[in-house]
């Protein structure tokens, strides 16, 4: 058996101290890790949350996009049908212009109707017109949804890599918690 000196034993005791000092800075350490963590969860969870939440208003907005689509071929098929309206209205004019000159007598009877044709003319030019105007509205309505959408969709990938930053931080603060979990029950 040897006699452990003086010195041995102080060096073994501040040994001992200095380990029971570091394994005080690392318990400090580990639970403001654990507050960390905490607090990422959370966060991560109100990404999720607000994530989902962007998905759907996008989801809206693509319906909103489809039926102005929808709106607009049948503005455009009624825009198609009162131009051949205006169309056959304009050589329905033609017609009675030569009936005018050929008949003295049905003149007055050509001019009435001709009066009768030019004010469903101007109402044919006046719907066409409101219809113009209505294309060039849902135009900028699509327009519109269409910069929305893409401004969401850049939104909800600008929160996905934030997601998934905060998905890599945690993933990084849980490595570090697992060899520290390690280290305190070999010490326990």
């Amino acid at each position: 058996m040897s006699i452990v000196s003086e010195t041995e034993m102080k060096e073994f005791f501040q040994r001992l101290i200095d380990s029971v000092a570091e394994l005080s800075t690392q318990a400090a350490k580990v639970e403001g890790l654990n507050e960390r963590v905490n607090h990422l969860a959370e966060r991560l969870q109100a990404l999720e949350n607000e994530n989902s939440n962007l998905k759907s208003q996008i989801a809206d907005a693509n319906n909103t996009v489809a039926r102005m689509d929808n709106d607009l071929q049948v503005t455009r098929s009624h825009l198609d049908n009162e131009r051949a309206v205006t169309q056959s209205l304009r050589e329905t004019i033609v017609q009675r212009d030569a009936g005018v000159q050929s008949l003295e007598q049905s003149f007055r009877q050509e001019q009435d109707s001709h009066k009768i044709t030019t004010s469903e003319r101007d109402d044919a030019r006046l719907k066409v017109t409101e219809l113009e105007g209505s294309l060039n509205q849902a135009h900028d309505n699509i327009r519109n949804l269409t910069e929305d959408r893409n401004t969401w969709r850049q939104l909800a990938t600008d929160h996905e890599r934030e997601l998934n930053q905060v998905k890599s931080q945690l993933g990084q603060i849980q490595s570090l918690l697992n060899p520290l979990r390690v280290v305190s029950s070999d010490v326990a």
